[in-house]
C-alpha cells in the first residue's frame, strides 16, 4: 500500500465526501437538541385553564398537598411502602422534596374545559394571567389550545400567546411550548409550526423559541408519526401519549393502560421520541386518588390506596417501556409518578453509571477501543448510553451538576441555565 496513489481516484472520493457531509447535515436536522431543562419532564400535571384557582394549586403547590391527602384517609408511610413494595426512606425523601411543584404544567384550554364561548374566553384569560402572574420557578409552561376540529383553536393560540407576551420583553416571554392535541396528518402539524413561526416574528422572539409537544391519539397519528415529526422539526420537546382518544378511535372495547395495542402504540413513541432526543411521555391514569361518596370510611382507605399503587404501577410500567416521563392530573399522582421514576433510577444505580464512564475514559486514555468493565463489554455505544442517562439525573437534580461538568457530560453554560 505504501506505493499506492489515490489521486486517480480522487474525484470519487470528493464528490462521496460532499454526499456525505450533506447526509450528516440532513441526520442532524432530525435531532431536537433540546436544552437540558426540557428533560425535566417525569410528570406533566395537566389542569383545566377555565379554573384559575386549580391553575395556582397546580403551578405553586404541585404534590404539596399529598401528605394531607395521606393523613386524611389514614394512609400512613409504611402502609404505603407495602403496598407498592418501595423502601419508607425513598418515599420520606420525595414527600420532603425542597420543590413541590411538578416539573412541568400544562393549562389546558382543550378537553378539561366546556366547549362553550364564555368558558372558553375565561381560560383564555386564566391562561394569560397565570402564565404571566404566577411563581413558576423551574416549571415549564406549557399551554393546550382547542384541536382543529374546534373553530376557537387558532384564535386560542393567537390571543394566549400574544397577550402573555404584551409589554414584556423577548427573553421574558412566560411560555415554554404549547401541547398539540387530536393530531393525525403531517400538514396539520406543518399548519400549526407555521403559525407559531408568524407568531414569533411578530413578537420579536428567536426562530423556534416556542415549542411543540403533541398527543398521538388517533390511529393515523401513530401510523405516521415519522412523517409528522419532520414537519415540526426542530421545535419539538416531546411525544405525549393519549390513550382515551387513541381507544375510541380505533374502538377498542375498553381503556386498558397494558392492552398489548396500547403498548405497541407506547414503543411507536418511545422508538421515534428516542430517535429525535426527546422525552416521550405516557398517558394519564384515568382513575384519580379521590373519594367515592358511595363508601364508607374504611372501604374509602382501601380505595384510595389502591387508586395510589394503580398510578405508581402505571407509571413504572412506561418508564421500563423507555417513557421518560407520565401525565397527571392529581398532586398525589403528581407524588407517585415522581417516586415511580425516582426509584427506576437509585443512587447506586447513578454511581455505577459514573463509575462505568470514569473507566471507560481511562480506557480510551490508553488507546483501548472496546474493553470490559467490571465483567461486562464496554464501548463507544455503552458510554453513550450512560451519559445520555447521567444527563437526565442532572437535570432532575439526582447528580450533582459539577461531576456532570467534570465527566463532560453538561456544559458550564446548560448547568447556569437550570440554576445550578
Amino acid at each position: 500500500m505504501s506505493d499506492w496513489d489515490i489521486s486517480a481516484y480522487q474525484d470519487i472520493v470528493d464528490t462521496m465526501q460532499a454526499r456525505r457531509q450533506d447526509l450528516l447535515a440532513e441526520a442532524e436536522r432530525l435531532v431536537a437538541h433540546l436544552p437540558l431543562k426540557y428533560l425535566r419532564q417525569q410528570a406533566q400535571f395537566t389542569t383545566p385553564a377555565s379554573n384559575y384557582d386549580m391553575l395556582l394549586k397546580a403551578v405553586e403547590g404541585g404534590q404539596k398537598a399529598t401528605p394531607k391527602i395521606l393523613d386524611k384517609f389514614g394512609i400512613s408511610i409504611r402502609e404505603l411502602a407495602d403496598t407498592i413494595e418501595v423502601p419508607e426512606s425513598v418515599i420520606e425523601e420525595t414527600l420532603a422534596a425542597p420543590d413541590p411543584r411538578a416539573p412541568f404544567v400544562m393549562v389546558d384550554g382543550e378537553d378539561a374545559q366546556a366547549l362553550r364561548d364564555d368558558v372558553v374566553a375565561r381560560g383564555r384569560l386564566n391562561a394569560v394571567k397565570i402564565f404571566r402572574e404566577a411563581n413558576w420557578a423551574h416549571t415549564l409552561r406549557f399551554y393546550r389550545p382547542s384541536g382543529l376540529s374546534l373553530d376557537y383553536c387558532i384564535e386560542d393560540l393567537v390571543i394566549v400567546l400574544t397577550q402573555a407576551a404584551k409589554d414584556k420583553d423577548p427573553a421574558d416571554f412566560p411560555i415554554d411550548g404549547i401541547v398539540w392535541p387530536k393530531v393525525e396528518h403531517p400538514e396539520q402539524i406543518r399548519m400549526v409550526s407555521d403559525l407559531l413561526g408568524e407568531l414569533e416574528h411578530r413578537l420579536g422572539l428567536p426562530e423556534n423559541r416556542i415549542k411543540m409537544e403533541f398527543l398521538v391519539e388517533s390511529g393515523w397519528a401513530a401510523s405516521q408519526l415519522p412523517l409528522i415529526v419532520r414537519e415540526v422539526m426542530p421545535r419539538i420537546a416531546g411525544i405525549i401519549w393519549g390513550i382515551a382518544d387513541y381507544s375510541a378511535d380505533i374502538n377498542l372495547p375498553h381503556i386498558i393502560n397494558d392492552h398489548p395495542v396500547c403498548d405497541w402504540v407506547r414503543m411507536v413513541i418511545i422508538n421515534m421520541a428516542g430517535a429525535l432526543g426527546v422525552p416521550a411521555i405516557d398517558n394519564m391514569t384515568v382513575n384519580y386518588p379521590v373519594a367515592d361518596k358511595s363508601l364508607d370510611e374504611k372501604a374509602n382507605h382501601d380505595h384510595i390506596l389502591a387508586r395510589l399503587k394503580e398510578v405508581y404501577d402505571d407509571a413504572a410500567h412506561g418508564q421500563a417501556l423507555g417513557m421518560g416521563g407520565k401525565w397527571v392530573g392529581h398532586p398525589a399522582q403528581l407524588f407517585m409518578v415522581r417516586l415511580a421514576y425516582r426509584v427506576a433510577l437509585p443512587e447506586n444505580e447513578i454511581a455505577q453509571e459514573v463509575s462505568k464512564i470514569e473507566a471507560y475514559v481511562k480506557a480510551v486514555e490508553a488507546e483501548q477501543g472496546a474493553t470490559i468493565i467490571d465483567g461486562v463489554m464496554s464501548d463507544r455505544a455503552t458510554d453513550r448510553h450512560a451519559r445520555n442517562k447521567l444527563r437526565t439525573a442532572i437535570a432532575i437534580g439526582h447528580l450533582d451538576a459539577n461531576k456532570g461538568i467534570e465527566l463532560g457530560l453538561i456544559t458550564k453554560d446548560e448547568a447556569a441555565e437550570l440554576g445550578l
